[in-house]
């Protein structure tokens, strides 16, 4: 336990700053939400693009498609858990039907999982960068499944006009620079190394990891900042302990037993397994906030699930690895 809130430290200190800042009133409400627009149109879609021109190849993403898939399939749990229960929250208002539905669909599937990684598994870099590479199923999940839960959008004309976000098109933007790359190196069209046009490409990657590097510390204030304004009366609920329930119990039993039938390769299924059990992703705030959900609700269920998950985690890692 003492070694999982180590890796957590990053996260705690990163939040305890938006915590301080709101408390001092240098930021408060509006710039929560101006903030959480300049992170989905300028940082976050930085940080998709760097991600994956970065660590991946064509080759790379067909070769190891389980990884993907399988987190697909996790967050799709989450999402059909959370919509089967959706009639017992009929007293709740609509905001927070949709960030409850939203928060049962998203989990922290990069940065704390990436630490984590790294401290069971230190002479193994693979399993980080399987990590990584899995975030483009959650990104694919995040932004259709995610995108219709939190706007209660139905699957209409609008609702596909919203999906051309800009993270979205960063995501497909990606995947064609990525399938342009092999093709030119296929045929001989690559762009000679150390030349211009090499020089060019690098150098636009490198100012967007730059600026993809802003998405989690600018996540991290945001919640902290969410959290400064919480009402004491949106932590003890039978709303909370039902989600966190769910969040830390329910999917995570679900998924690690699918996990453990399949006849996956051991890492690839530990892998899977720790994303499977992880709390509440943060940048859940920072979407509520864009899209006029419940940022109460989801700074709430970020704080408790990031709380209880100390001791639930190594409980199923103990059941997996």
């Amino acid at each position: 336990m003492l070694t999982l809130f180590i890796k957590m430290l990053p996260l705690v200190l990163m939040t305890l700053a938006g915590y301080a800042l709101n408390r001092l009133k240098v930021i408060d409400a509006p710039f929560n939400r101006q903030l959480s627009r300049v992170m989905l149109n300028v940082f976050y879609p930085c940080l998709i693009v760097s991600s994956i021109l970065r660590n991946f190849t064509w080759e790379g993403l067909l070769r190891n498609w389980a990884m993907p898939a399988g987190t697909v399939c996790i967050l799709l749990t989450g999402w059909l858990v959370g919509w089967a229960t959706l009639p017992f929250l009929r007293r709740q208002s609509e905001p927070t039907r949709r960030c409850y539905h939203f928060v049962c669909l998203m989990n922290n599937y990069s940065f704390l999982p990436i630490l984590m990684a790294a401290a069971l598994w230190p002479q193994d870099e693979r399993a980080v960068a399987l990590i990584v590479f899995s975030g483009l199923g959650s990104e694919l999940c995040v932004w259709t499944l995610g995108l219709k839960a939190l706007t209660g959008q139905r699957l209409d004309r609008a609702f596909l006009r919203n999906l051309v976000s800009l993270p979205m098109v960063a995501l497909a933007g990606s995947f064609a620079l990525l399938a342009l790359r092999a093709y030119g190196a296929r045929h001989g069209l690559a762009p000679a190394q150390g030349g211009q046009a090499s020089l060019l490409l690098t150098t636009l990657v490198e100012s967007c990891r730059i600026a993809g590097g802003a998405t989690i510390p600018a996540s991290a204030v945001i919640c902290g900042s969410r959290i400064a304004m919480l009402r004491p009366g949106r932590l003890l609920t039978p709303l909370m302990a039902g989600f966190c329930g769910l969040r830390l119990l329910v999917i995570p039993a679900l998924c690690v037993g699918v996990l453990l039938l399949l006849p996956l390769e051991r890492e690839v299924r530990n892998v899977l397994a720790l994303i499977a059990v992880m709390p509440a992703a943060m940048s859940s705030v920072t979407l509520a906030e864009a899209y006029g959900g419940d940022a109460e609700f989801s700074a709430a269920a970020i704080l408790v699930t990031h709380v209880v998950c100390l001791v639930t985690i190594p409980f199923w890692l103990s059941l997996v690895l």
